[in-house]
């Protein structure tokens, strides 16, 4: 009951998809893109419209709880209905600035793991990382609010992650993508968590969680009904300049990419 299962991923990197994957299958309930200092969409929502774990006649009280206290209502509800809580981390919010307006001086700290060791929560943890000039490329591309994030700033951030994340077990979206069963395999296995084979065939009609989804244009990845390769954009600027960044490379190295 004080085991929880959590996957850090930084924007861009496949999170939404390792979502689906993990939410597609039956008694694995992810809550998705939450975070001590905020959440694209509230934890009391999600809690109580997606995943059913609030009765009604505590709703009133669950919402005046701190956030530690309700991962541990949720965690605690979940197990005792033989079901895997998952929190799907939003670390973006700690580490890259202008990602939430309410969020003016991002901590560079792994906030989850902190207030979840302070409520006496085991981790069982697993990191999806993706090459770090794919992420930049992707960021600046996608977010319209980070078009003009330049490189600099993002490299810090980045590398500051990686350092914060590194000793969990990385699994790396390219090979994910590649040899899907293999992988999502070692990923159940790190967050011991449900594991189904179905996931290959379900995940795309998933749709209780934050991520590409809510973008204007979902990306083709988002709109597949199977498992694709991301594709690089090595002609890109943003692309090229980050591959030879000092702070990326760093990065990529700590997440065991080969350089």
């Amino acid at each position: 009951m004080n085991d929880i299962a959590v996957f850090y991923c930084f924007a861009r990197s496949g999170g939404t998809l390792i979502n689906r994957c993990l939410g597609c299958i039956k008694d694995n309930l992810v809550l998705s893109e939450v975070n001590p200092h905020g959440a694209f969409l509230s934890l009391e929502s999600q809690a109580l419209d997606w995943l059913k774990l609030v009765p009604s006649d505590q709703v009133k009280k669950f919402h005046y709880l701190g956030y530690g206290q309700k991962i541990c209502f949720l965690n605690e509800t979940a197990s005792a209905l033989n079901q895997h809580l998952i929190i799907r981390d939003w670390p973006t919010l700690n580490f890259l600035r202008n990602v939430y307006w309410e969020y003016f001086s991002p901590s560079m700290i792994l906030e989850q793991d902190l207030y979840l060791s302070d409520h006496g929560l085991q981790t069982n943890c697993v990191v999806v990382a993706r090459q770090s000039a794919c992420v930049y490329e992707s960021i600046v591309r996608s977010f319209p609010d980070q078009i003009h994030l330049n490189l600099e700033d993002f490299s810090e951030s980045y590398l500051a992650y990686a350092e914060a994340v590194c000793n969990y077990p990385v699994i790396h979206l390219e090979k994910f993508c590649a040899e899907p069963e293999v992988q999502f395999q070692k990923l159940c296995d790190y967050l011991s968590v449900k594991f189904e084979r179905s996931f290959l065939t379900q995940f795309h009609s998933f749709n209780q969680c934050t991520g590409d989804n809510l973008l204007s244009s979902p990306s083709k990845l988002r709109t597949a009904t199977e498992i694709l390769v991301p594709t690089e954009k090595r002609d890109s600027k943003t692309w090229q300049a980050a591959s030879t960044n000092e702070n990326c490379r760093k990065a990529d190295q700590l997440l065991g990419y080969e350089i």
